[in-house]
């Protein structure tokens, strides 16, 4: 179903008082196409019966809650990693505390401390 409509440009304002057989220029009319998506049905056409392309669509649909599980773990997985690298950098913080309350940090100190 195809849609023949002038371009919006050469619609004359309601104040004009020209004529549209006094204009020069041509009329070039856009072609657009209905979507299968909007309710608007010639009477004058049978229904057809749907395209395959729709199967496919509803086959998706009842792998949602799939995809949705499969997202639900990936979002754990993510967290999971996210914490793992807070719980690492605690410990490593942690462990550089004590290492400094005893005197034995930054590394490089290490050296002079051996001929102490």
């Amino acid at each position: 179903m195809a849609l023949l409509l002038p371009p919006l440009s050469s619609v004359p304002p309601p104040s004009s008082s020209h004529s549209r057989s006094a204009r020069s220029h041509v009329i070039s009319p856009y072609l657009f196409h209905a979507s299968s998506e909007t309710g608007g049905k010639d009477g004058n056409e049978p229904e057809a019966a749907p395209p395959e392309g729709s199967q496919l669509e509803a086959a998706s649909v009842e792998n949602l809650p799939l995809e949705s599980k499969l997202q639900m773990k990936l979002e754990q997985k993510l967290r999971m990693k996210l914490a793992k690298k807070i719980q690492l950098r605690r410990k490593r913080l942690l462990r550089k505390r004590k290492m400094r309350k005893k005197g034995r940090w930054p590394p490089s100190k290490m050296k002079k401390l051996k001929n102490v």
